[in-house]
């Protein structure tokens, strides 16, 4: 579908696209993705009116990182979701180069967007200008313009991100910016309305010298006397175990004293995800849970995307849960991702073998294995699409696990690797989609994201170790498609 040129194209095209959806072996069944265009961040994540509503970048007329504006889709139960629509578009002064990322808060029977405007001068030199939008329930959007005008003194203008969290019944509001000595930093301002803000003052942490920029900012409590900052730092050094993507998105667990402006006594970074494709994440509360969706994909990487050729670029993770235990952030799917399950295809328990095969009709599948892995030295579980294939190895004795998808011949390669406690068994619950892979281990502790692209139909599941196999629990479900309706 070649993408639209005006508005008007845009409505035409999404009416043509789902009366008759392509298809194609890399367009995903339930991960958010666009039918046109380049989708990146979440935004304005909510629970508003009795629907969650989903707010992300979106360049619509092209593939491109640029033209941004705020798409949005909202569903009750993830299954069925509304067609996306236009939310947020860069028309006015403050914003004419770019509705870029923000927040949501729902307030006064209204759902408040905070987001930056971007604003670019002739010879490239940027403004940056926070600002607010309102959503009602009818759908009307309108913009109220700028709250807080370009940035301090002593910052360059990447001044970006808002994010809105209450502690107190006072509203505080964090945002990504970069020091005029090029580190990555985050500003918290104050307001007693949510509309007019002051600055408090820059973020105190102990991470002096840990990139040049810090984007999507995020707190959020997690526990009593306990905040988790979520950020997506930028220029961190890489390392055989952690940083390997270009950037990184992650987070660390401290005691935030506001009136210092000072997350105190926390922790090391500790990414999210340690697949190749995650960025961006926002979290929202909604039934007392922190509710987190990031983009599936990497900044300055759009050669690692062969979908760009077709018209469309990147998607949404499913939503997860983050649950604070053991000191650091379990992550989850949201428990609406089990409607998602159409039929059981295996069930098994207490399986000893040789090893283990088996032929899958469809790319669209969850599966929850258990295996022993006390006494092996190494355990291999291949995803094999003829003859190409993405590879996880878990090193027993190391306790190391490496995600290996260089035998893929369109689209990103490489390896991830990282540690992963598991003496005595492995756990894995796999989300496969068509062209995404989510991969929890060992009930969340952590995460891999990543995208691939088959040449052909088809999946083979396979199993080996230096030993006989023992599969301790094995589920496996097809996956239905979300409507958009």
């Amino acid at each position: 579908m070649p993408n639209p040129k005006s508005y008007q194209e845009i409505n035409q095209n999404l009416n043509n696209y789902y009366s008759n959806k392509e298809m194609s072996i890399w367009r995903n069944n339930f991960h958010i993705e666009m039918p046109f265009g380049l989708i990146n961040d979440p935004n304005g994540l909510s629970y508003y009116d009795n629907k969650f509503h989903i707010f992300y970048q979106w360049n619509p007329f092209g593939c491109e990182h640029k033209t941004k504006h705020w798409g949005l889709v909202t569903t009750t139960n993830f299954i069925n979701f509304t067609k996306p629509q236009m939310a947020l578009k860069p028309q006015d002064w403050f914003d004419r180069n770019g509705c870029y990322s923000g927040c949501g808060l729902v307030k006064d029977n209204e759902l408040k967007l905070y987001y930056t405007g971007n604003v670019k001068g002739p010879n490239g030199e940027r403004e940056s200008y926070q600002c607010l939008a309102i959503y009602r329930k009818d759908g009307i959007i309108e913009k109220h313009g700028v709250i807080i005008d370009k940035q301090p003194n002593g910052y360059t203008a990447h001044f970006r991100d808002p994010y809105v969290f209450i502690e107190d019944d006072t509203y505080y509001m964090i945002l990504g910016v970069q020091s005029e000595d090029l580190k990555g930093r985050a500003l918290i301002y104050e307001s007693i309305d949510s509309v007019k803000w002051n600055l408090l003052g820059e973020l105190k942490t102990d991470m002096k010298d840990f990139g040049y920029m810090w984007e999507c900012p995020n707190i959020i409590r997690i526990s009593k006397g306990k905040h988790a900052f979520i950020f997506s730092p930028q220029g961190l050094e890489k390392e055989e175990l952690k940083n390997q993507n270009l950037y990184q998105s992650g987070y660390v667990i401290g005691e935030l004293d506001i009136e210092s402006v000072e997350l105190k006594n926390h922790s090391r970074f500790k990414e999210l995800d340690m697949g190749f494709d995650f960025y961006a994440p926002q979290i929202f509360k909604h039934n007392g849970e922190n509710i987190m969706i990031g983009w599936i994909g990497m900044p300055d990487r759009d050669s690692e995307y062969p979908t760009y050729e077709h018209g469309w670029m990147y998607s949404l993770t499913m939503p997860r849960v983050l649950e604070y235990k053991n000191n650091v952030l379990y992550q989850k799917p949201i428990n609406e991702m089990r409607n998602l399950r159409e039929n059981e295809l295996i069930n098994i328990k207490g399986l000893i073998l040789n090893n283990y095969n088996l032929a899958l009709e469809s790319r669209s599948v969850e599966i929850m294995i258990s295996i022993e892995v006390e006494d092996i030295e190494s355990t291999e579980v291949k995803f094999k699409f003829n003859d190409e294939y993405i590879l996880i190895t878990y090193d027993n004795k190391r306790q190391l696990c490496t995600v290996d998808r260089s035998n893929m011949n369109i689209g990103g390669k490489g390896i991830r690797k990282f540690k992963l406690n598991s003496s005595k068994e492995l756990k894995m619950n796999v989300f496969i989609d068509n062209s995404v892979m989510e991969i929890y281990y060992q009930d969340g502790l952590e995460v891999t994201t990543l995208t691939y692209y088959p040449k052909s139909e088809g999946l083979e599941l396979q199993i080996r170790n230096d030993s006989k196999i023992t599969i301790n629990e094995l589920n496996m479900w097809n996956l239905r498609s979300v409507k958009y309706e």
